[in-house]
């Protein structure tokens, strides 16, 4: 329930959505007898396009979020490293065995490099499906090709493939590995997602240590892009991953 409804939220409330939405109810507005309130989203859509597509608003929001936690040094052995899902292009990855145009293929080569690191450590890739209309094209089939391609063990490889969230990463990956007191555990994912799944790796109480990859962000704040759809995807994320962490607060 859950996790439909926040699909459901997420198809009309990510910003880059309600810029559509209002743009073409303008539109329409703007072609009837409701003209004045037409022209008035008309104003809304622009100020809210100005806002999260030319101004550094993704970078405001985002960077907070990816600050939050940094590489720092690993201890000398770790037993594992959690990799959580999310944008792999399963069905592009399948058709034509080659990596997809996605930046979060970047969180398996952190963990490639760690597996590198700690020859002993096993690796676990937690990442089911969160498309609702393709619940069969799992993200865990796109990571082990992925991993074979860069010559991964696929006997250290354990893949969860049955999870849709951040929550269920967790929940599921912790049924399939046991972790044990005192194992040492690196959690690999992107660093603007990382201050939610620490949360729920807390609440899981598998103690985990943190470490960032696909950073969206540069360090400044000031930085101006005018590539708009990449502020407006920035923005898209910072705002999921803000809502994400007021709401898995409740859960």
């Amino acid at each position: 329930m859950f996790f439909a409804a926040s699909k459901l939220f997420w198809l009309i409330g990510a910003p880059s959505h309600v810029l559509l939405i209002l743009t073409t109810a303008a539109a329409i507005l703007l072609n009837t007898k409701f003209e004045r309130p037409g022209r008035r989203l008309a104003i809304a859509s622009g100020v809210l396009f100005v806002v999260i597509g030319v101004l550094p608003t993704g970078t405001w929001l985002a960077g907070p979020l990816e600050d939050r936690f940094s590489r720092s040094a690993l201890p000398s052995h770790i037993d594992g490293v959690l990799v959580l899902g999310g944008g792999l292009h399963t069905k592009i990855v399948e058709s034509r065995d080659a990596p997809a145009m996605e930046s979060s293929e970047a969180r398996l080569v952190s963990a490639f490099e760690l597996a590198r690191l700690y020859p002993n450590a096993r690796v676990v890739f937690s990442g089911g499906s969160g498309d609702i209309g393709a619940p069969g094209a799992s993200e865990a089939r796109a990571a082990k090709r992925i991993f074979g391609q860069m010559g991964l063990n696929p006997m250290r490889l354990t893949l969860e493939d049955k999870s849709r969230n951040t929550w269920e990463n967790f929940l599921f990956s912790q049924k399939m590995v046991k972790p044990q007191s005192g194992e040492i555990w690196v959690l690999a994912t992107s660093a603007i997602q990382l201050p939610r799944a620490m949360r729920v790796a807390e609440r899981a109480h598998w103690k985990m240590i943190p470490w960032p990859t696909d950073y969206m962000t540069p360090r400044s704040r000031l930085v101006f892009d005018t590539n708009i759809s990449e502020n407006l995807a920035i923005v898209d994320g910072a705002v999921h991953e803000w809502i994400g962490l007021i709401a898995y607060r409740f859960k």
